[in-house]
This record gives C-alpha cells, sequence and structure tokens, in this order.
C-alpha cells in the first residue's frame, strides 16, 4: 500500500491510501505520444512537398504533377496557399496553442473558395492576363453574380475573405483599427506640432531683424555682436567660372586649293600605275579646325547663379540639420558636375562632414556624389554635385585652349575640362604609358578619339606614327589607309589596322626588335633619348626617328587569345620604349586581375579610369575607389605618375563624323610612308612559322603522333619534344587551330580526327628540304 501523510485543517496527522498508478494509462500515453510525433512528421513533408510542387516545380514526379494538376485546375492560383496554411496549423499545433483542427479545415476552405472568386472577378477585368480561380472560383463567381451581381459578386467574396482568414488567424479586428487609428492620430498631432513651432521660430527671427539697428547702437563688445548675428543671414560664396581663351590654330583657309580639291574627293591620290602616292612631307598640311564641329550653347558653364545660390542653401541647412558648423566659401561650375567647397568651422572635423555624404545626395536630389577631403592645397571639402543640364565639351574648343595649343611640350594631349571648368591637358612625354579602362559604354574610345586627335592636330606623319590594334574592328579602322600608320611587320604599302590577334603579337614581336634597333644606334651616338638623337641626326645629316604610339583599343580580346606573348611584348616596350620614343595606350573593358596583371601595371604609372560597376574594379585600374560614382559618357578619373590623387575630367567628345571628315583630309594628302627598319630573317630552307613559335615541320610530327597514339597529353608531347616549354607551347597551338578541344566541366582533351586527317594532307604537300629537315631532326630530338 501507498500511504502519504497529508495535513488538514481539522486534524494534526492523518494517512489516506493513494493507489499505484496503473501501467497500462502509462503505455497509452506513450504511445499517443508518438503518434502524435509521426503525424507532425508526416504534415511537415507534406506541407514541404506541396510546396515544392505547386511554388518551384522542382522534380515533381508522376504523383506530384498529378496532384498540382488536379489542384489548380480546382482552385487556380489560390492552390498556392495550401501549404502556407497548412504549414502555419503544424506550427501552431507543436507550440501547443489553440489550434482546432474544426476550424482549420472552414477557414481554409472558405478562405480558399473566397480567394478563388475573387480571382475569377480579376479575370474578367484583366483578360490577357493568367490569372485564373479554377473550377471552384468560377461556379461560386457565376452563383455570386446571378444573385448580387457582378460588384456584389467582388465585395462579397472580400468578405468572405476576411471571415476565412479570421478563422484561420484569429485576428483581432477592433485591435487593429484601434492601434492604427492611434498611429494615425499622433503623426497628426506631431505634424501640427512642428508646423506651429515653426511658424513661431519665423516670427522670432522677424522680430530680430527690426530689432538689429538699436543691437548695432549699443556698447557691448564687437565679438558679442558677432555672436548674437541671426543664423538666416548667409556669406555669398565665391563662383569661378572659367574664361574662355580661344588661341586658333591654322584655319581652313590658310589650305591651298589643290588640298581643298583633294579634300572633298576624299581620295588618295595615285600616281601614273594606279598605287597609291605617298606623302610629301614639304606640302603635308595639318587638318584644320573647320573639319570640327563648335562648341553648343551660350557659353555659360554649369548651373547658373540663382541654381548656385538655391544648392548652397540646401548644403548648409543639411549640415546644420546634424548639427556641424560650415559654410559654402566657393564654387566651381563644371560642364557636367559643380564642385562646392565647403569649409568646415574651428573645431569641426572633416569626418564628420564627410559621414554626411549620403544625406548630402539625398537632399540634392542627385545621381552620385564624389567627395575630395580635403582639396589639395586648400582648408575646404569638395562635394562634386552632377548639373541638371550638363554641357557636352567638343573637341575644338579644348584644341583652341591655350593649354593645348601655347603647350611648349612635343606631344602635348587635350583631354577635355576638369571638374572646376578649366580646359585639361597633359604630356604624353611625362606619362610614359597609359591604361584606359571603364565599363562598357563609358567613353573609352572616343577618349582613344581624342588621344589621336590631339597628336594629329600637332605633328605631320614624319613626326608621329600610330601602331593601332583593334580587335573589335569597329573603331580604329575609321583610320584606314592615313599616313600615319606604321607596322613594322609589313612594309608602308601594306600597313593598315592590325584587327587579329595574331596580327597583333607578330607586331609587337618585331616592334621589340625595331626598339633593340634603335637601342644600338643611340648607343652609337652615344645619346640616351630620341630627342638627343634627333638633335644630333639634324646635326650630322641623319633621318630623324619617329615616335610611335601604340594604340590596343580591346586588351582583354588579345589577352585572351595570346596572352604569353603580348604580355612579354608589352612588358618589354614598356620598360625601355619610353627614351626611344615608343609610348603604349592599353585600352580595355575589363578591368580584372587577369586582363590588368600585376606586369602590365607595373609598367603602366599613368590611368585613366571611365565609370565601372564597383569599387573592386576601381581598385584594380587606379588602386583606390571612386570610378564607381562616375556619371558615364566620358566621365573619368585621370592620374599621371605625378598625381597623388586622380583628377576629374569631363572627356572631350569627338563624333564619328569629325573622324571620317579629318580622316578623309589626311587620305587625300597621300599614304603612309616609313623605310623598312627590320628585315625578317630566315632560313631559305625553312618554312615559315605561323607566329606562335612553331614551324609546320613541328606541327606535323605533333599531328602525326596523335593520330598515331590516338590520344594528347602535356606528357607525351614533352616526351617527344623533350621540353615542358615547348610541350605547353604545342599544346596551346593545337587548341587555338581547333584540332583539339576540351569541353566545359571536362578535363580531358576531346581530338578531331577530321580535321588533323586534313591537316597532315595539307603539310605534306607543302614544299620543304629534306636535309634541313633532318638536321632539324637531329637537332631537336637527339
Amino acid at each position: 500500500m501507498n500511504l502519504k501523510k497529508v495535513k488538514y485543517p481539522y486534524m494534526q496527522k492523518r494517512y489516506y491510501y493513494t493507489p499505484k498508478k496503473s501501467k497500462k494509462r502509462t503505455k497509452k500515453t506513450n504511445s499517443s505520444a508518438w503518434i502524435r510525433t509521426v503525424l507532425y512528421i508526416l504534415t511537415g513533408a507534406l506541407t514541404l512537398w506541396l510546396f515544392c510542387i505547386l511554388w518551384f516545380n522542382v522534380s515533381n514526379g508522376a504523383a506530384g504533377q498529378a496532384v498540382a494538376k488536379q489542384l489548380r485546375q480546382m482552385l487556380g492560383q489560390s492552390a498556392g496557399l495550401i501549404p502556407l496554411f497548412l504549414g502555419y496549423w503544424l506550427v501552431q499545433t507543436v507550440r501547443k496553442k489553440s489550434a482546432s483542427f474544426l476550424f482549420f479545415i472552414i477557414g481554409s476552405s472558405v478562405t480558399l473558395a473566397a480567394f478563388s472568386c475573387f480571382l475569377t472577378l480579376l479575370r474578367l477585368v484583366f483578360k490577357d492576363s493568367l490569372i485564373s480561380g479554377g473550377h471552384v472560383g468560377e461556379s461560386l463567381c457565376t452563383a455570386l453574380q446571378g444573385v448580387a451581381g457582378v460588384a456584389g459578386a467582388a465585395v462579397f467574396s472580400l468578405a468572405f475573405i476576411l471571415v476565412g482568414i479570421h478563422l484561420l488567424f484569429a485576428i483581432p479586428w477592433a485591435v487593429v483599427l484601434q492601434k492604427t487609428g492611434e498611429f494615425v492620430r499622433n503623426d497628426f498631432n506631431g505634424w501640427m506640432e512642428a508646423r506651429a513651432e515653426l511658424k513661431e521660430k519665423v516670427r522670432e527671427g522677424k522680430a530680430e531683424l527690426k530689432e538689429k539697428p538699436v543691437k548695432e547702437t549699443s556698447s557691448r563688445p564687437v565679438a558679442e555682436e558677432i555672436h548674437e548675428v541671426p543664423e538666416i543671414h548667409r556669406s555669398k560664396p565665391e563662383i569661378r567660372r572659367p574664361v574662355a581663351e580661344p588661341v586658333h590654330l591654322p584655319r581652313r583657309e590658310e589650305i591651298s586649293s589643290a588640298h581643298l580639291q583633294q579634300d572633298e574627293n576624299a581620295k588618295a591620290p595615285t600616281d601614273e600605275n594606279g598605287e597609291v602616292k605617298k606623302f610629301d612631307p614639304k606640302t603635308f598640311k595639318l587638318p584644320p579646325l573647320d573639319l570640327l564641329n563648335d562648341p553648343a550653347g551660350d557659353g555659360i558653364v554649369g548651373p547658373t547663379d540663382d541654381e548656385i545660390a538655391q544648392a548652397t542653401r540646401r548644403l548648409e541647412d543639411t549640415l546644420k540639420s546634424f548639427d556641424i558648423r560650415a559654410t559654402v566659401t566657393g564654387v566651381s561650375p563644371g560642364p557636367v558636375v559643380t564642385r562646392y567647397e565647403i569649409k568646415p568651422d574651428p573645431g569641426v572635423t572633416i569626418a564628420s562632414i564627410t559621414a554626411r555624404t549620403q544625406d548630402i545626395q539625398a537632399s540634392m536630389e542627385a545621381r552620385s556624389v564624389r567627395v575630395q577631403a580635403p582639396i589639395p592645397g586648400k582648408n575646404a571639402v569638395g562635394f562634386e554635385i552632377p548639373n541638371e543640364r550638363p554641357v557636352m565639351v567638343t573637341m575644338k574648343e579644348i584644341l583652341q585652349s591655350s593649354v593645348y595649343a601655347n603647350s611648349k611640350a612635343v606631344l602635348p594631349i587635350a583631354l577635355g575640362r576638369y571638374a572646376d571648368g578649366e580646359p585639361a591637358g597633359s604630356v604624353a612625354e611625362k606619362w610614359p604609358h597609359i591604361l584606359i579602362a571603364g565599363a562598357t559604354n563609358s567613353g573609352k574610345s572616343i577618349c582613344l578619339h581624342t588621344i589621336i586627335m590631339s597628336l594629329i592636330y600637332k605633328h605631320t606623319p614624319d613626326e608621329v606614327k600610330f601602331l593601332m590594334i583593334d580587335p573589335k574592328r569597329v573603331e580604329l579602322t575609321l583610320y584606314e589607309g592615313i599616313p600615319y600608320l606604321y607596322d613594322p611587320k609589313t612594309s608602308c604599302d601594306d600597313v593598315d589596322v592590325v584587327t587579329d590577334a595574331n596580327g597583333a603579337a607578330k607586331s609587337l614581336q618585331m616592334l621589340v626588335k625595331v626598339m633593340e634597333k634603335r637601342l644600338s644606334i643611340m648607343q652609337l651616338a652615344k645619346v640616351k633619348n630620341i630627342e638627343g638623337y634627333n638633335q644630333w641626326a639634324k646635326q650630322n645629316n641623319e633621318e630623324k626617328m619617329f615616335y610611335i604610339f601604340v594604340i590596343i583599343d580591346e586588351m582583354a580580346d588579345l589577352m585572351l587569345q595570346t596572352k604569353a606573348s603580348i604580355e612579354d611584348s608589352v612588358q618589354r616596350l614598356a620598360q625601355m620604349g619610353r627614351a626611344l620614343g615608343i609610348h603604349l595606350i592599353l585600352c580595355t573593358q575589363r578591368p580584372s586581375v587577369k586582363v590588368i596583371t600585376g606586369i602590365i601595371k607595373a609598367n603602366l604609372p599613368s590611368r585613366i579610369a571611365l565609370q565601372v560597376a564597383s569599387g573592386i574594379d576601381s581598385k584594380v585600374i587606379l588602386d583606390a575607389t571612386g570610378a564607381e560614382d562616375l556619371l558615364g559618357r566620358g566621365d573619368m578619373l585621370y592620374q599621371s605618375t605625378s598625381d597623388k590623387t586622380p583628377f576629374r575630367i569631363q572627356g572631350a567628345y569627338v563624333s564619328e563624323k569629325e573622324i571620317k571628315a579629318v580622316a578623309d583630309f589626311l587620305r587625300a594628302q597621300g599614304g603612309p610612308d616609313y623605310p623598312v627598319q627590320i628585315v625578317a630573317e630566315q632560313n631559305p630552307h625553312q618554312r615559315p612559322q605561323d607566329g606562335l613559335g612553331t614551324s609546320p615541320e613541328e606541327l606535323l610530327q605533333a599531328l602525326n603522333l596523335i593520330k598515331e597514339r590516338r590520344r594528347v597529353s602535356q606528357d607525351l608531347l614533352k616526351a617527344h619534344f623533350g621540353s615542358s616549354a615547348r610541350a605547353t607551347n604545342m599544346l596551346s597551338v593545337l587548341e587555338m587551330k581547333g584540332y583539339i578541344s576540351k569541353p566545359e566541366g571536362s578535363n580531358r582533351w576531346e581530338i578531331h580526327y577530321e580535321m588533323i586527317d586534313q591537316a597532315i594532307e595539307d603539310l605534306n604537300s607543302l614544299p620543304y628540304d629534306k636535309n634541313y629537315q633532318e638536321e632539324t631532326y637531329e637537332t631537336v630530338y637527339k
């Protein structure tokens, strides 16, 4: 027996009998809990399965497709609410809250039916949409329309939706309405109080203005009087607008009538045999400025004085709202952005001002705001805010400016206008090489045209040459046939813009040889740069050296196809080409470390960054952020070797019509003319190489080896050729020529035997010297 001692108020001790709990009852309780857990798990699995087949359509299977099809036919798009309701009921049941299964069934049924009816009504309004309420919605909608009409059906369907939601979630509508009313009332009262306070402050400010003359005649100290001046008095900032001082270059009227006629014909002159004549340095004329478009607008750069005053007031009010005491001391209007110089009061840190950049951007309603903290040489912070009406900078106005026209440099470059509106220029000798990068349609090609035009309008073809490489075949091809073109791998009769990767690799490799030859010539002349050699050549009646600009419009495409040869040539030219008059201009729209490698960046100290997608891309170009805040369409950050921070410039625009007009004028005066500086040295018995470091004999042996072994790998080629470098090069050649390929996601080479058989036949048909082949075999393989 189980005796338990219990105290009662009417007796001190009492014992009563309590029977032991039955073991059968405990087992029954445990079994019911186990069954409940299994039901919860199965219900959860059912919920997830319904989510997958109704929402995401992921691996439905036969049963899933059948169930989803039936539910959508019955309820339409409202069937997607079933897993939501089932999941909510499961969560409430597990948390042991009041979740009656009967109310769940009734509430979900009413909600689904009413929602299907409402979707069917929406289908009547939006006839071309994909809204569907299923058979249930159509039946219920038809019944409600017959009784209450379309408007009544819509009202009652919404009412039934609210009833079903209330049965499901037990929403206290009275509390919801009460809280909503309190929120609206409090918000309205706060607005009325703020309005009354603002009126009171305005009234007090007017009273202080009326009493100001009386206060000025008092005998208090001057410092105290200044401290009590009302805050609505603002100092007017200094507006520094650029002053246009055009310096005209030779105009079209100064060109002879013969050249004008050739310009209109736009055809290169030919001799009696029909060949294109070479340009004559004695009669060559630089292109006139009339070929370029005149500046647009009325000459006012940037916003008006009233707009500047309004923007200044906004800036100061925004800073004042955050208890930052600062004033706008200067404004520099530019063509696209205007720089506001904000000077902080004593005790105010610059970091507190720059931390409010986003608030200032929101207050000025600007797309982006760039900050200079501080402005170099000034005790102020610069905020560059875009103009509402940007002004296009033309090439003609920059070429007429004193920055370019009166420059004493040998190779002046016109870029555009700074953020403060002043003309921006540079000197190619100080670059000495430059990298231009930015996103698509940000103005990279226009920037290239600007640099090319700057050199064309200052130098004749016997002073400057262009090696143009354009894999895109759409930008630099406009300059085909002008006398400035240069390609060291071919003669002046066949020179053209290089458009293929293999040709570009050959041209750069041949230019390296030209550079080495120039080094030897300067060593003999005992001079250290091209300027010194040209002076020596003038004194000794020798031929002068011309400057060579290597212009690559899309570096990413070249690096993708012939990375090794291109990178090596660019590295050598960048390291040693400056003193020899060779300058590199590389342009790419992929600012990634795979294209702009560390070797290339180390040898290109000058950079131009146009608009990019993120700060990471900006760091790849400039090693600093900022280019992601640019506006595009020629808005750039320029940083030369002597600049610690980049300068913001709006690049000059050159249209396709202007380029064609200048190119036609140049072509009318003759074709390219330059001496062959490097003669290709080749064994008379050796067949020409393919430009990738392999001869046809080596390629034929590799193809025969692959055909015989029915496989290909680097180890196989290394064992045959005896060198890892040659095996790697041969593997790359085979892949580029299409004989082998590696499918995406696979690490095995796929061999195209039909192409290999055809290539073997073509190579065997080429003439060659048997003795030379045997000599090559013994030299390479023994």
